[in-house]
């Protein structure tokens, strides 16, 4: 049976708070997973927070990706150094020169390498994952995977089997998941029918 004749299951996954579940949504995007099939369910967010909670969301994305991008310059930078300097030594005239215009060459080469590399793997496109970053209702956090497909179905379980969820729960349709606050100790049941939306403001 192909992928395409498997039809739409989806996957809930239980976490103990917003960071846990910001882990596993950056799993489930290096999967493969599309962040269009990724969400965080239910009224999650303090709804008095407002305005607060947009910065505060907006500070936490930022300087998550920030301290992401500084890692993957900081990581790319001394082997860069290295095979430019290597590089230039062997096929080059090894003056003082020469040398140091290989190492800062392949230094920003590999900053920029590792710059770009730790960006890509960061899921900003994932609504989720930046709402995670906003300050949330106590208690457990639910993440939602909708999985076109045998083979989605498979990679989705398999992330969230080693992101430290607490409990996954295959349902029917992810847009039959009731709306509001969640109650992560009773998404044990096979299916849910009924309610609104998924939740997602």
């Amino acid at each position: 049976m192909s992928d395409t004749d498997a039809g739409t299951t989806s996957l809930v996954a239980s976490f103990p708070d917003g960071a846990a579940a910001r882990r596993a949504i950056e799993r489930l995007s290096r999967a493969g997973v599309d962040g269009a099939d990724i969400r965080l369910l239910g009224a999650v967010e303090v709804v008095a927070a407002g305005r607060y909670g947009d910065r505060q969301t907006d500070l936490g994305s930022a300087l998550a990706v920030g301290r992401r991008a500084v890692r993957g310059v900081v990581l790319g930078l001394p082997p860069g150094a290295v095979f430019g300097l290597v590089l230039l030594a062997v096929y080059g005239d090894p003056t003082g020169w020469t040398l140091c215009c290989g190492a800062g060459g392949g230094a920003v080469f590999g900053a920029s390498l590792g710059l770009t590399t730790t960006l890509m793997a960061t899921p900003t496109m994932v609504a989720g994952w930046e709402r995670t970053f906003a300050p949330l209702v106590p208690g457990g956090v639910a993440v939602g995977v909708q999985c076109r497909g045998t083979t989605r179905l498979a990679r989705a379980r398999s992330a969230l089997s080693r992101s430290g969820a607490q409990r996954v729960t295959t349902i029917d349709h992810l847009d039959d998941y009731p709306t509001g606050p969640l109650d992560v100790h009773a998404l044990d049941v096979p299916a849910v029918t009924g309610g609104g939306g998924a939740g997602e403001r």
